[in-house]
């Protein structure tokens, strides 16, 4: 089962493919979602009973205060024993120093991590070296440029017809 932690545009549409793979999914959001073939739990009081049926935690959530630094030894530690954590999202996220302590006691089984605390990646960082740690280079979301052509495009022509703009920015949530 994977879990993932967001369930925006890349939430929603990796939890998908996910499932076109065969993958169970369930999300967690601040705010309650109801997407069909996925089990959806929000905020503080959804948190346990989400990391406790998680297998693999992937993190897509988006940069606000309120995400800064979510994912402590608290919330590693509510995940099963052996589950695993994909981060995409932002490395600010993640304290690093209680996952590299939830790999180290064996809770975790590995990761793989595209978004760090401080980027690039320094070179010291003891996540370069772990041997549960898979660490790529910041392109987990890696559009052509003709696909960004094509929504650029797409968002004026939305824009000049009086449509919805797609992921309008609101300065209240961060987002």
């Amino acid at each position: 089962t994977v879990g993932i932690m967001g369930q925006g545009n890349l939430g929603l549409a990796s939890a998908a493919a996910l499932r076109a793979m065969g993958f169970s999914t369930r999300g967690w959001s601040r705010t309650a979602k109801t997407v069909e073939g996925m089990e959806s739990f929000a905020g503080p009081e959804g948190m346990g009973d989400f990391l406790g049926g998680t297998d693999i935690l992937v993190d897509l959530l988006p940069a606000t205060k309120a995400t800064e630094n979510l994912i402590d030894a608290d919330i590693l530690h509510q995940l099963p024993k052996g589950a695993a954590f994909i981060n995409a999202g932002r490395g600010k996220h993640l304290v690093e120093e209680d996952f590299v302590a939830a790999l180290d006691d064996g809770h975790l089984s590995g990761a793989v991590l595209d978004v760090f605390q401080t980027e690039p990646l320094p070179t010291e960082s003891p996540l370069w070296d772990h041997p549960k740690v898979t660490v790529t280079p910041h392109i987990a979301s890696t559009p052509t440029k003709r696909d960004k052509a094509f929504y650029v495009a797409d968002a004026i022509r939305s824009f000049e017809t009086g449509d919805s703009l797609p992921n309008v920015f609101d300065p209240a949530q961060g987002y």
